[in-house]
């Protein structure tokens, strides 16, 4: 009897529990979802979507059907011809530098321009008569600048020379493919050379705690002695490795930046003089620079310090004094740079001394 009674007593909960998984199923299959109360959020998810799906193809496509360039750097041809179209109308020099051994003068060619052709341009040179077919096809870099407003912007682009003939006696043209690209180059790229030894009097920085300060820039008595000293076969202490009218590019050794525990970073500021000889004038011409440190960096070969230099404001000796009876005359005016931000006299002596290396050159070495 109680055996009957337990398993009647097992049975009835397992119906009940059957029987509500039963109307759990049913009413889940027959519960309606309502898209209509989402129906404007999955609309505005889905246009979002698209909208951000069409964003990245559109991105995708413009990157890979457009070309890398370099910042300055200029590729489109229609532009290159109109660049070039300005400098023949405003017959602006071409400067062609050709490329030599390590610590060699770059020859330099100052040339006018004579023809713009489809493929090619023509300019006629100047300083020489004639010029040796040994340097057909070699490399060279190739200055030239443009006049816009009051401005100047100045291009270079590598290139060598395709052909060179004589039209009539005593005039020579050489001809160079038109560049595939241009590079837009600052002033101080320009023109810029290794200063002959032979012209190249001396030289002096004045740095860190030896800077002169504002109210005595133009006391030279009352200066410190200069950190570094430049005198040809005597005193070392730096190298002037390249000079143009805007700037210079400076070398100091390992050991001398130990011995006067030196440490030059960018944007710091120095005073350099340059003590240059001027033939045509038989004279020495003397410059002082502020400059700001553009960039600072050890050179791999030599483990020497290099950095380039740009000039902000230059001063020379004051040619009049107020009162000639004065026992000072150690007195300079400071000048503010030219509206292309360059030392317009020390612009006229690197000029001269290119044109100065054609004439110490005999003709049949070019």
């Amino acid at each position: 009897m109680f055996p009957f009674i337990t398993s009647a007593a097992s049975v009835a909960p397992r119906e009940n529990s059957l029987a509500t998984l039963s109307s759990i199923q049913e009413s889940f299959f027959t519960r309606a979802f309502n898209f209509g109360a989402v129906n404007e959020w999955l609309w505005g998810v889905g246009a979002l979507t698209f909208l951000l799906i069409a964003v990245i193809l559109f991105r995708a496509i413009r990157a890979h059907r457009t070309r890398y360039s370099p910042f300055g750097t200029i590729l489109g041809a229609q532009t290159i011809r109109t660049i070039l179209r300005s400098a023949f109308d405003q017959r602006r020099p071409f400067e062609i530098q050709f490329h030599t051994e390590t610590g060699h003068r770059r020859p330099t060619l100052r040339c006018a321009p004579e023809y713009l052709g489809r493929d090619s341009f023509t300019v006629e040179l100047s300083g020489l008569k004639t010029l040796s077919e040994k340097w057909l096809g070699r490399p060279a870099l190739v200055f030239f600048r443009i006049k816009s407003g009051r401005e100047f912007t100045y291009y270079t682009f590598a290139s060598h020379i395709d052909g060179i003939h004589s039209p009539r006696p005593g005039i020579c043209h050489l001809t160079l493919p038109i560049p595939s690209s241009l590079e837009n180059r600052q002033k101080r790229s320009f023109l810029r050379i290794a200063p002959p030894k032979e012209f190249l009097l001396g030289a002096a920085i004045w740095c860190e705690e030896t800077m002169p300060k504002d109210e005595q820039l133009h006391e030279i008595s009352s200066w410190s002695r200069p950190k570094l000293l430049l005198l040809p076969d005597r005193v070392e202490q730096f190298q002037l490795l390249d000079l143009s009218a805007g700037g210079a590019r400076i070398s100091v050794s390992t050991t001398v930046m130990h011995t006067f525990d030196l440490h030059f970073t960018a944007a710091e500021r120095l005073l350099l003089m340059l003590d240059l000889f001027d033939p045509e004038q038989n004279k020495r011409l003397r410059f002082w620079m502020q400059c700001r440190i553009q960039n600072a960096w050890v050179e791999h070969a030599s483990h020497n310090l290099h950095m380039g230099v740009q000039f902000l404001s230059w001063a020379r000796p004051k040619d009049v004094v107020e009162n000639p009876f004065e026992a000072n005359t150690a007195a300079i005016e400071w000048l503010r740079l030219s509206s292309v931000n360059e030392v317009e006299a020390l612009g006229n002596w690197i000029m001269r001394r290119h044109l100065e290396l054609f004439r110490e050159s005999p003709l049949e070495e070019f």
